[in-house]
């Protein structure tokens, strides 16, 4: 028997956890398949392909049975990948997994009628029952955690809800060494140390359970230590709240920084206002580029922080968002659409994040996904409306109107495109400081706005080359504030060597300047190149950046030095 476990992801760069957790377990604990007979493989594809060729992969591996991990954003693709394989292998059995399917079974089972399992909730023990019955040719009726059709009819066989698994050090390691499977260099790596989380947030599935369980802690630092050997780039800890216990994450977070390799980066999802005084002192010695962090701010409305479950303190977040190191990397995160936010409220929600100068700045907009405690809340409010269809995200609330939402859609594209990117990232900040009175709302209202003019065909979502983007931006500043065009100097000159200046780029540059700044980096002395190539893969230029003192000199290497992020070298000379 062979049993094929396929994963459509989002984006090739990503990786998915769910069938590497579930084979992994299967291998371990399934005796027909460590006895042979019983094959489990995994497949990984991702939505960008064609479903055509998908197909012809799953046909040629030949399955009796195919599982599909669904989430929101391949719900789709699954689905109509399962229909052509039932219709054309119609003897195998197709089964779902996943959080999009866990929690609507019947209406899964409704859409699809081809559909034989569907497993809910957490899937290695419930996966691996199913294999020793299947094998043993018995009945999936008594399985619990799987719902199950009756051949030729509608009738759908619920036993009930598995617990879970409690002794998580079960599962075997996900990732094998010198044979992972995929690019290790340009892919993201998922990784889990704890299941469940202990809030209650009315937007997220975590709230539907509230236990949370974990995986030994020596077996973890043992795992960090693989990536760190295997130089894997990024590992995203996917644990919902990673810094609940400080006995558990600063010990981590030590070993990571006693052990750090220089290239592999963690992410971490955290709730800042748990860091205690021992978690900032650990921070403070953190290597720069070794870890980075997620954090939630969602909103800072009292009153919307209540009705989901997050109650907060803005100023207290503030306070310790601040004092985490420059050298760490932090994303905060909003979401649009939640109960008695409107547009007014959000604007204040959107200028405490933007204040922050967080490395990143997500605008997220509520998705009312089934099963959770805000699904409830949502049909009981008749001002909710939002989407049938993944990722059933809100077109209005009782407060927030579609028009509403739209403008908030336009500040989010150039939330992303311009600040995010770190395109025009140096810009952004001085323009909202210098012209907003700090409004990042504000400014980029007024950029939305101005944006759609300076384009003749007035599409903000249409692809732009970054000269087009940046000659936009300064158009923008000549009608505000001229100093604001060395902060668009500076940008410029630090997405790489410019092969011509464009006309909006008044140069202050000295050879002799440029020359010096070769010799006091060390330059010519470090790898005995030529002048001419060096002078080819460095920059220099004069900025005026503080408007109290006399310009400065900025010298941009565009070199390999800096090999992990692949960023520009800026040295004020």
């Amino acid at each position: 028997m062979k049993v094929l476990l396929v994963a459509i992801n989002a984006k090739y760069i990503q990786t998915n956890l769910a069938v590497r957790l579930l084979s992994g377990y299967a291998h371990a604990h399934v005796s027909a398949v460590r006895e042979g007979l019983c094959a489990v493989n995994f497949v990984e594809w991702n939505i960008n392909q064609n479903i055509s060729s998908m197909l012809r992969g799953v046909y040629e591996e030949k399955p009796d049975v195919v599982f599909f991990s669904v989430y929101i954003w391949n719900r789709k693709e699954s689905i109509e990948l399962a229909s052509e394989v039932k219709k054309l292998m119609p003897e195998v059995l197709i089964g779902f997994g996943g959080p999009e399917v866990s929690w609507d079974a019947q209406r899964v089972f409704s859409e699809c009628p081809y559909l034989d399992l569907l497993i809910s909730g957490e899937g290695e023990q419930t996966f691996a029952e199913l294999l020793e019955v299947l094998v043993a040719g018995g009945s999936f009726e008594s399985i619990q955690g799987l719902y199950s059709r009756k051949k030729n009819s509608t009738d759908i066989f619920w036993p009930g809800k598995r617990r879970p698994l409690e002794n998580l050090d079960l599962i075997p390691f996900p990732y094998e060494k010198g044979n992972p499977g995929f690019d290790v260099e340009n892919r993201l790596v998922y990784y889990e140390s704890s299941r469940g989380c202990p809030f209650s947030c009315a937007y997220c599935l975590s709230a539907i359970d509230t236990s949370v369980r974990y995986y030994s802690l020596p077996r973890v630092l043992t795992e960090i230590q693989f990536f760190l050997d295997e130089d894997y780039p990024l590992i995203k800890f996917v644990d919902r709240t990673f810094n609940l216990l400080p006995q558990r994450y600063l010990v981590i977070w030590e070993y990571i920084r006693d052990h750090y390799n220089g290239k592999t980066t963690f992410h971490f999802e955290i709730a800042v206002e748990h860091l205690s005084e021992e978690a900032f002192s650990v921070l403070s010695t953190i290597p720069s580029g070794a870890i980075q962090f997620e954090i939630g701010i969602q909103s800072t409305n009292e009153e919307t922080l209540r009705l989901v479950g997050r109650p907060s303190s803005p100023e207290k977040l503030a306070e310790k968002i601040n004092r985490i190191p420059s050298s760490i990397h932090v994303h905060v995160d909003l979401i649009a659409g939640l109960p008695k936010e409107d547009l007014a409220t959000f604007k204040k929600s959107f200028d405490f994040a933007w204040a922050l100068k967080a490395g990143m700045l997500q605008l997220g907009f509520l998705k009312i996904l089934s099963g959770s405690p805000m699904a409830i809340q949502a049909k009981e409010d008749a001002g909710y409306i939002w989407s049938d269809n993944p990722p059933y995200e809100v077109l209005s609330s009782p407060v927030l109107p579609y028009s509403d939402i739209l403008i908030l859609k336009d500040i989010e594209h150039l939330l992303d495109s311009w600040f995010n990117s770190g395109l025009l990232r140096n810009t952004l900040l001085f323009l909202s400081q210098s012209q907003f009175e700090d409004s990042g709302y504000a400014l980029f209202d007024s950029l939305v706005a101005h944006t759609k003019k300076y384009f003749a065909d007035g599409d903000l979502y249409l692809p732009r080359r970054s000269q087009d983007l940046f000659a936009c931006l300064a158009n923008f500043c000549l009608g505000t504030d001229l100093l604001s065009l060395e902060f668009l100097k500076l940008d410029y000159l630090s997405q790489g060597k410019p092969g011509s200046f464009p006309p909006w780029f008044t140069r202050s540059y000295s050879k002799d300047a440029h020359d010096e700044s070769l010799q006091k980096t060390g330059l010519i002395r470090e790898n005995g190149e030529s002048r001419r190539l060096l002078y080819a893969r460095t920059e220099y230029e004069e900025l005026a950046l503080y408007p109290e003192k006399e310009k400065c000199g900025y010298f941009f290497e565009y070199s390999l030095r800096n090999k992990k992020e692949k960023k520009v070298i800026i040295t004020k000379v």
